[in-house]
């Protein structure tokens, strides 16, 4: 049982290989997917009044994204 942890520990921890034949694999994998980037067509604006201005002109609702915090949870 031990060994069979201590085998699954190497093989995962074991580095990827990255070399000129890899590289290419490795480059399609860590880019991000045209779905994970669809946020990015989000007409995102600079400020809440501005915001609020548009929403009210087209009868819409308005997300507030608001946090506290450092943005990447090490608070």
């Amino acid at each position: 049982m031990i060994g069979a942890l201590f085998s699954l520990i190497v093989m995962v921890a074991s580095a990827p290989e990255l070399s000129d034949s890899t590289l290419n694999h490795w480059r399609d994998y860590i880019r991000p997917s045209a779905q994970e980037q669809a946020f990015l067509e989000i007409p995102w604006r600079e400020s809440f009044f501005t915001a609020v201005k548009e929403a009210q002109e087209k009868d819409r609702p308005i997300l507030l994204w608001t946090m506290n915090g450092h943005p990447l949870g090490c608070t």
